[in-house]
């Protein structure tokens, strides 16, 4: 109790605000202290710390504030000076020892006052401002800055000094302590190992040599460490001996120089994408022909033609264009090649062909022929009835070219099999009746035809092609035409022959699409429908109809526009009748044939065109082609085959995008989630 009347005496203005308990005991030479400070004066705080530690301690003018501590441990005279340390920090003070003199400053004063350097092998418990260098051994001192000083406070100082890879810090002493650790634990990741780069391009010596002297450069600025590279001309490759940052830093630099080598000179080969070399070669070699500048400082004197020095040739192998010119003539070219070579649209092109035809006809009449062997003759058949006269020419006897009179020979017998041939190419009903006897020969022909005949046909030809390119579908057969025959007029013709052309009969769609800004599309089209006709009319050949349209039209993108078409309603009446016999009522029916025919025809030409930019668009054309082929094809599946197996008849696999969207249903069924390390599904087979 001796000590705490002594503190009381001697530091008996300041009682009325410090309350500091001593509760000492002196044991072997040593006393301890605990403290509880409320509202105390800081210059009274510093006396009582200088008397207690022997210390002396110069306070510096701008030192004033009151503190406040509150403990119930007791601490020895080292930990009380050590808890002084603390105090200050906490007001923004720090002490800094020079000699055996401490002086209280503020901290923002402290790295520029005249502080004690720390050997990193001393003492690491005291809180005095201090400075101390750290050295790094294996990664670069200025690189650790930016990392380190967001954890050190605003007032101490840390910088690198690259020549000799190490950090400088001024700071308390726990702060240093805190920054050396993590020194030590990132200093000891840097590992040197080598990494063998081969190099395709670059030769290995001359890529050493470079960055040597780029190392060397950048190590005498940094400071940094050395970092060894060896070439090995054998295997054309780079040894890179260091830290793992470094390494990496040399390897981008080593990957960027071992590329190909820019076409140098005035020659450069250009590859092509999309557009064709020697198209491409003749619109620039066209276009150079037609540059020609004027000089005005010479008079209007026209300038060196660039045709001169620029040459543009075509490689078809590569799809390349090789071209000859001087620096400003290639970048113009180049500008221009790239303007050129870019994807062009596709459009695809649908004609759809409606024609809807009905055919109703009817026959009814009675035609007569007779003849005798005194050389009378007589009929009512119509020349154009060739359904009559093949069957007249069957049922009356050839004529006998042996009887000098021309008279007819009226004792041949009627040939069955020529008779029952002509009644089978006559359509309808007809009943005759012929031979009365050897000297009268006489046909009665009754006709009777009903004809009916519906057509309901649709045709959609379709084609892709690019923007501004010409293309053509036909569909169709082979048909061939007589043209010319040759037969000999003597008895026996030597070496008969005909000649004929073949020409195609069918749908023939020919569309060349230009694509506007926008959906708009103008198309020169060309739609042909040729097909054979069944008209039993007198001709030499086949006869074909042909409906034909020739236009340019303005479409717009996915929608449907007419082209042409026909509208055709046709009515024929016709009567044939024997004057005067074929007025009589009711018995002139025997005397008169009558045919009525009614054709209603409607052929109408659609067109639609769809504008394809993009590989999705494509699949999405192609897959409504591919599904509807495909469902035609499982229908007829489905309805099978009498006596065959069903599996003979063939059918495309599944659109690749509804197998996976099947895949999909099925793992959500099986309660499976497929992530990013579920596999694929199989693609389908084309």
């Amino acid at each position: 109790m001796a000590v705490i009347n002594a503190i009381q005496r001697r530091f008996a203005p300041a009682l009325a605000c410090l309350f500091v308990l001593f509760l000492g005991s002196v044991s072997a030479g040593a006393q301890d202290y605990t403290v509880n400070l409320k509202d105390t004066d800081i210059q009274e705080l510093i006396k009582f710390v200088a008397e207690v530690t022997g210390t002396t301690i110069v306070v510096d003018p701008a030192v004033k504030g009151k503190v406040k501590v509150v403990s119930t441990k007791p601490v020895s005279a080292d930990e009380l000076y050590q808890l002084f340390l603390s105090i200050l920090e906490v007001h923004g003070y720090t002490a800094v020892r020079s000699g055996g003199v401490v002086r209280v400053i503020p901290s923002k004063d402290a790295r520029s006052s005249p502080v004690s350097v720390r050997d990193t092998k001393g003492p690491t418990t005291s809180e005095e401002y201090v400075t101390q260098v750290i050295r790094l051994n294996n990664i670069s001192a200025a690189k650790l800055i930016p990392v380190l000083r967001p954890l050190v406070p605003q007032q101490a100082h840390m910088a690198a000094y690259a020549p000799s890879n190490a950090i400088i810090i001024s700071d308390v002493s726990s702060n240093i302590d805190k920054i050396a650790g993590i020194i030590e634990r990132m200093d000891k990741s840097a590992v040197h190992e080598t990494d063998i780069i081969k190099l395709r391009y670059a030769v290995a010596e001359d890529v050493v040599k470079m960055l040597d002297k780029l190392k060397e450069s950048k190590a005498k600025a940094n400071g940094e460490e050395q970092v060894l590279l060896v070439a090995d001309t054998r295997t054309n490759s780079v040894l890179v001996t260091g830290d793992e940052v470094e390494r990496a830093r040399l390897a981008k630099l080593i990957r960027h120089l071992d590329t190909p080598l820019e076409q140098s000179g005035n020659v450069k080969v250009i590859y092509l994408e999309y557009a064709e070399a020697t198209e491409i070669a003749e619109v620039l070699t066209r276009v150079m022909k037609n540059i020609s500048e004027l000089d005005p400082a010479e008079g209007n004197k026209p300038a060196r033609s660039s045709t001169d020095s620029a040459t543009i040739e075509a490689d078809e192998g590569t799809n390349a264009l090789i071209i000859t010119a001087d620096a400003e003539e290639m970048a113009a070219l180049e500008a221009v090649i790239h303007r050129l070579d870019i994807r062009r649209a596709q459009v695809l092109v649908e004609a759809i062909i409606v024609e809807m035809e009905i055919i109703d006809g009817q026959d009814l009449g009675l035609q007569w022929l007779f003849a005798d062997s005194s050389g009378g003759f007589g009929s009512n058949i119509n020349a154009s009835d060739l359904r009559t006269q093949n069957l007249a020419n069957a049922i009356f006897p050839d004529q006998d070219n042996n009887n000098n009179n021309n008279n007819v020979n009226l004792n041949d017998d009627i040939d069955l099999a020529q008779v029952a041939g002509a009644l089978a190419g006559t359509p309808g009903l007809s009943l005759g009746w012929g031979q009365i006897d050897d000297s009268l020969t006489m046909v009665v022909i009754l006709n009777a035809l009903k004809e009916s005949n519906n057509a309901n046909i649709l045709s959609t030809p379709s084609i892709l092609t690019l923007d501004n390119q010409e293309a053509y579908i036909t569909v169709g057969q082979q048909v061939p035409f007589v043209t010319g025959s040759f037969t000999s007029t003597a008895e026996s013709a030597e070496n008969p022959f005909q000649t004929i052309e073949r020409q195609t009969v069918g749908i023939t769609l020919t569309v060349t699409p230009h694509i506007n800004e926008g959906d708009a599309i103008v198309l020169d089209i060309t739609q042909e429908v040729s097909s054979l006709s069944g008209l039993s009319v007198a001709a030499s050949d086949l006869i074909t109809n042909e409906r034909k349209i020739q236009t340019k039209v303005l479409a717009v993108d996915g929608e449907i526009v007419v082209l042409g078409g026909l509208i055709k309603d046709d009515v024929q009446d016709a009567v044939q009748k024997v004057p005067l016999l074929g007025d009589i009522p009711y018995l002139g029916r025997l005397f008169r044939t009558d045919r009525e025919l009614v054709t209603k025809q409607n052929l109408m030409v659609f067109l639609r065109t769809t504008i394809v930019r993009d590989n999705q668009q494509l699949a999405g054309a192609t897959a409504e082609k591919y599904r509807y082929i495909r469902d035609q094809q499982a229908l007829r599946k489905e309805a099978g085959l009498l006596y065959l197996d069903d599996d003979v008849i063939p059918q495309l696999d599944a659109w690749q995008s509804d197998i996976q969207e099947l895949q999909a249903i099925k793992a959500a069924s099986d309660g499976r989630v497929d992530g990013p390390g579920a596999p694929s599904p199989p693609a389908a087979k084309q």
